[in-house]
């Protein structure tokens, strides 16, 4: 066979003695492997866009030392404090930061031990900044911002919600030890007292870092904002959460001016939708009308054009005495009872009593 017409091997071309397909799969495993990394960096680059930060443990290390130094202590309760925060536990955050903090600077300080003591027992009313003339003197401001912080998430704790937004009003959230407690327990007391908006701001303000967050502040800080986000002013939503504030407040011992002020937003709240119920069980009502389809006689249909209308009356109206409330006190109970039905036959079936009773107390003050 002649060299000509011989069939020779095929060969791979190679670079530096390997095959060019083995280098074109390390270069497409490079590639992937600097996306992934680029991707990470985009992840921590969007995290690190949030508007509030973490503060930094080592930092109030420093300041606690400080203190320890400021005050003079004793070895033994050097050691003590040191072992207790100042060692192992630089990384805590958060809540954990808060309380581990405000721990050690109750070792050190008898006063401070005192109201550590008092938050901790959840029978005891928490005594308020206001209260506590050595803060402003005798105290490094951290520390105050920390207390304050401590007793303005016990208020909330106990359901004393404009105590605890009083309390907690003052506060940055960039010079706190624990923003994320700070930012969860406004938003729980603006929650509780409707103030809707400032709610929602919070929950997203929190929620910027919702993978860093204890699980508990994520979890509720989603359920509020789930919750509040469709309230709608004047409805029967906003009118069961009223009266529940108005419970909660009696339930506190409390009986003052707020809670008069709210128990009249209810009952003007109510009225107003009792009247519109009113309007729309009169348009749906049908006009009465003769065998022949025309309406009955006292009843008018407009004008088909536009005239003066003729026809002279003496123009009396009958007296209505407003003040009697149409009598509802005085329906017989079977017409009573059929009014209501038809007042809540609309309505889900947590607001009927509400109406009822509203009504019951009508006839009561009748």
């Amino acid at each position: 066979m002649s060299v000509r017409n011989a069939v020779l091997p095929r060969c791979t071309p190679t670079v530096m003695g390997l095959p060019t397909t083995w280098l074109q799969a390390s270069t497409a495993l490079l590639m992937l492997i600097a996306i992934l990394a680029n991707t990470g960096h985009a992840d921590d680059q969007l995290r690190k866009s949030a508007s509030w930060q973490w503060p930094d443990a080592q930092l109030y290390a420093e300041h606690l030392r400080s203190y320890l130094d400021q005050r003079q202590v004793d070895e033994p309760l050097l050691a003590q404090v040191e072992e207790y925060w100042l060692g192992s536990q630089q990384a805590a955050k958060g809540p954990e930061l808060l309380d581990r903090l405000l721990v050690a600077a109750a070792m050190i300080e008898p006063r401070i031990e005192e109201l550590h003591s008092r938050l901790q027992d959840p029978a005891l009313r928490p005594t308020h900044p206001r209260d506590l003339d050595w803060l402003t003197s005798d105290v490094p401001g951290w520390m105050q911002d920390t207390i304050r912080l401590a007793c303005g998430r016990a208020f909330a704790q106990r359901r004393l919600y404009d105590e605890a937004l009083e309390t907690l009003g003052g506060l940055d959230v960039g010079q706190v030890c624990d923003p994320a407690s700070l930012i969860f327990y406004r938003a729980t007391c603006e929650h509780h007292l409707l103030k809707q908006a400032e709610c929602l701001q919070n929950i997203e303000l929190l929620l910027e870092r919702e993978d860093e967050l204890p699980a508990r502040y994520a979890q509720l800080a989603m359920l509020m904002q789930a919750d509040i986000q469709p309230l709608e002013a004047d409805s029967l939503d906003e009118v069961s959460r009223l009266m529940n504030d108005v419970q909660r407040r009696l339930d506190l011992g409390r009986a003052g001016t707020r809670v008069r002020d709210e128990e009249q937003q209810i009952v003007d709240k109510l009225d107003k939708l009792i009247d519109q119920i009113e309007q729309q069980m009169q348009q749906q009502q049908p006009q009465p009308s003769d065998p022949s389809g025309n309406p009955k006689q006292g009843q008018t249909q407009p004008m088909e054009d536009s005239q003066i209308a003729g026809g002279t009356g003496p123009g009396d109206v009958d007296k209505k005495e407003m003040e009697q409330r149409a009598g509802w006190g005085n329906l017989p109970a079977a017409e009573r009872q059929e009014a209501l039905q038809r007042l809540t036959q609309d309505l889900p079936s947590h607001y009927r009593g509400l109406i009822q009773g509203y009504f019951r107390q009508l006839a009561k003050e009748e």
